[in-house]
């Protein structure tokens, strides 16, 4: 069966009223995500700033990793999307794993920037080796929950387009992940981290990410 009949047997398969209620929690849940993804971006600048001691390589860096994972994961996730039963279940999943690492991510960053250290003092070099070293570090730290990040849109984009067509379905979670991404940036650059500080900041994320994994869990209770 194609992905275009599935989608078409699926929607028809589930009542309107319920499709409906369970679109709209899709999308609370792509919202949240988007905000979560934002809040860590905020906060890894900061964290990676206070590490390398410079805010353009920080920000350099931090977006290296994000997009590059983006990325990964974008792939990752569509090579495998038209086989899952359901996506709405395996982005709950996705977001209880992005939780968790994202919480894991802020510690480890500082960690990251301690252990280069190391490393620097076996290979020898100078001032620039430790600043590539720092970077590298903090690179493969954000490269993991980047890449679940990426993961989610393709698997909320093909739920939505079981609940609601793929017409509507693409512009529906493009924008609302846009919008959220937005709130996600201003909160955490303007709100939480200047006067909470990363780790309420990173506890605020976690929250938003279970958020997006209770939203997308009850969407497919919805849908069975």
């Amino acid at each position: 069966m194609t992905s275009k009949k599935k989608t078409s047997a699926v929607s028809a398969a589930v009542p309107a009223p319920v499709r409906s209620g369970s679109l709209a929690l899709l999308l609370g849940a792509v919202g949240s995500a988007g905000i979560a993804s934002l809040l860590y971006e905020v906060i890894w600048v900061r964290q990676l700033a206070l590490s390398l001691g410079s805010t353009a390589i920080a920000g350099a860096t931090m977006l290296s990793a994000f997009l590059a994972g983006l990325a990964l994961g974008s792939w990752l996730a569509a090579r495998r999307v038209d086989a899952q039963l359901s996506p709405l279940l395996a982005l709950a999943k996705l977001e209880l794993a992005a939780a968790v690492i994202g919480a894991l991510s802020v510690p480890m960053l500082e960690y990251a920037g301690r252990a280069y250290v190391v490393a620097a003092g076996a290979l020898g070099g100078g001032p620039g080796v430790a600043m590539v070293l720092r970077a590298v570090f903090s690179l493969v730290v954000m490269l993991l929950p980047a890449t679940l990040f990426g993961m989610a849109f393709p698997l909320a984009s093909s739920a939505a387009a079981r609940l609601a067509g793929p017409e509507r379905a693409a512009s529906g979670v493009s924008a609302v992940s846009s919008f959220g991404s937005a709130i996600g940036a201003a909160l955490g650059g303007l709100l939480l981290e200047p006067l909470f500080g990363i780790t309420l900041a990173a506890m605020v994320a976690v929250a938003f990410n279970l958020l997006a994994a209770a939203a997308a869990w009850f969407a497919a209770s919805r849908s069975r």
